[in-house]
């Protein structure tokens, strides 16, 4: 996979600030679907269920099962635990278990439902808003170690190969002929100099033979902070044929929030002295997304004979408008002097088109013990788009983009089970699972092929999750559902740096440099209590 990030980085220093890659395509568009107590207790299986508000996520028809009206609030807790460490010999060696957690508002709503009184036909109609939460971004990684051979700096230093120092100098991050911001917060915050025509890194020495090495061994931190959700606001209609058949549609109205902070930083060790009284260095990136968007979702329930329910439910491609905001920050402390220096705060928007979704279901009541029940939904990521926003002050074209969510992502396939069974009229015990497979299909090889996965590395895309509940049924109106959720989510690999040359004006990745890869394992819990009224 390593290969596949260095190609995504490069096109990033190409672009400057604010371009997206074919892996935002599956960050903006893929859910893992929260809601409410009952809904996640029971693995969000869902789509042939109905009756609960956080059904109406999977099928709009869900609304028109109930025979009462209900309104729902839905508070929840995510915590996420994740364990890094340095995959290679050399670099971010501590193993380290970094835990965060968010309050968050997973589900809210009301749905009104009117009896029209007929003995036949049309027997109820069914009026919903509803908010469930589609993705929770709460994830942070820390590394630290040491390293003898590398250095940040060192990177900084090799993508100024082929730019003049009155380019660094001059500042204009908006210009056409210029390195990556990066590399200019890099320059003007004093991470690295030209030392007899060589560009040179605080951390490293230029030897008489003209190689350039790393001075002494130095201390290395890296930081990336994930957080933030997505919101499905839903206006549901629903219509109840005979209590056989169940029709609905929802509006669906798409808010995304999420912050991404990388930190990497450098620092002196005790004892060693560098020749230039080098202290610490530090980049730290930042960029905050806020987007809306709209789509519509059909859905369809039916009750072929008693207990069996089956359903099924497809979603029209959301159309996105994203706003986003970055910034870059550098700085220096060495010799005794500090330096600092912040890019512009780049802002600028634009579209993602993220595909049609289809799941279908069945449900099987058994009397009044309990039910089982079985989802399977399908999404094809290669025909996400990106589309530029277009305005006066920025243009780009998202062609080469676009192009490799096709080269490298592909359909995923999602199965949810889950079950509930009520011990008493007002108890319910619940229990789901949840199976998704990942959403790169390719990668691109030493020859800059795009070659398939292996089956291995396609499972260790496979992303699982079981969910524990139990609900409480007042003989009156109220009603409260707990439900706790844990998530096993694939691993995943950060290159901090890269080492670079310059050949014809270009700048490519120099792989004769082994530089430090960090492994990051993931687990998120989720924990939801659901307070109800039926009226």
């Amino acid at each position: 996979m390593k290969r596949i990030l260095a190609a995504v980085f490069l096109s990033a220093l190409a672009l400057q600030a604010g371009a997206q890659d074919w892996s935002d395509a599956l960050n903006y568009a893929e859910n893992d679907y929260l809601g409410t107590a009952r809904s996640v207790g029971m693995g969000n299986a869902m789509t042939a269920v109905g009756g609960d508000l956080g059904s109406l996520t999977f099928n709009p028809a869900g609304s028109a099962v109930a025979s009462y009206s209900q309104f729902t609030i839905t508070p929840g807790l995510s915590i996420s635990t994740v364990t890094a460490q340095g995959t290679l010999s050399d670099g971010f060696q501590d193993r380290i278990k970094n835990r965060n957690s968010r309050m968050g508002m997973p589900n809210f709503g009301a749905m009104m439902v009117y009896d029209t009184r007929n003995k036949r036909g049309l027997k109820r109609v069914s009026f919903g808003i509803v908010g469930n939460v589609t993705r929770d971004y709460t994830n942070r990684v820390r590394a630290t170690g040491t390293n003898s051979t590398t250095t940040l700096a060192g990177s900084l230093a090799s993508q100024a190969d082929g730019y003049s120092t009155d380019i660094l100098n001059k500042g204009d991050f908006y210009g056409s002929n210029i390195p990556s911001w990066e590399t200019m917060v890099g320059w003007q915050g004093g991470l690295f100099e030209q030392i007899d025509g060589a560009y040179v890194g605080i951390t490293e020495s230029l030897l008489d033979n003209g190689n350039i090495v790393l001075t002494d061994k130095i201390g290395q931190n890296y930081g990336l902070e994930r957080k933030g959700s997505k919101y499905d606001l839903l206006m549901n209609f629903g219509l109840d044929f005979n209590e056989r058949f169940y029709l609905g549609a929802n509006l669906g109205i798409t808010s995304l929030n999420y912050r991404h902070i990388e930190t990497r930083s450098e620092e002196a060790l005790a004892g060693i002295d560098y020749g230039n009284d080098f202290k610490s260095l530090r980049v730290r990136s930042s960029y905050h997304d806020d987007g809306s968007g709209l789509y519509a979702k059909v859905g369809f329930i039916a009750r072929p004979v008693a207990g069996l329910r089956i359903g099924a439910a497809i979603q029209t491609p959301t159309l996105m408008t994203i706003h986003e905001t970055y910034q870059l920050e550098g700085s220096s402390l060495a010799e005794g002097v500090q330096m600092s220096q912040n890019s512009p705060l780049d802002e600028w928007s634009f579209n993602v088109i993220s595909p049609w979704r289809a799941n279908v279901g069945l449900a099987y009541t058994i009397g009044q013990f309990g039910l089982l029940s079985a989802d399977y939904e399908y999404t094809d990521y290669s025909i996400t788009r990106f589309r530029a926003a277009y305005d006066d002050d920025y243009y780009y074209d998202f062609g080469g983009t676009n192009q490799d969510i096709k080269d490298f992502a592909g359909p995923v396939h999602a199965i949810r089970l889950g079950a509930e069974i009520k011990p008493s009229p007002a108890m319910a015990l619940r229990v789901g699972y949840n199976l998704t497979t990942g959403g790169q299909l390719n990668w691109l090889d030493d020859d800059g092929r795009v070659v398939p996965l292996t089956q291995d590395e396609r499972k260790d895309q496979l992303r699982s999750a079981v969910s524990f509940g139990i609900g409480y049924s007042s003989p009156r109106s109220f009603f409260m559902d707990f439900a706790v959720r844990f998530q096993y989510l694939p691993s995943e690999y950060f290159t901090p740096y890269w080492y670079y040359y310059n050949e014809g004006g270009q700048s490519y990745v120099d792989n004769s440099v082994v530089t430090p890869e960090v492994g990051a394992q993931s687990a998120l819990c989720n924990a939801l209590l659901t307070l109800g009224w039926r009226f």
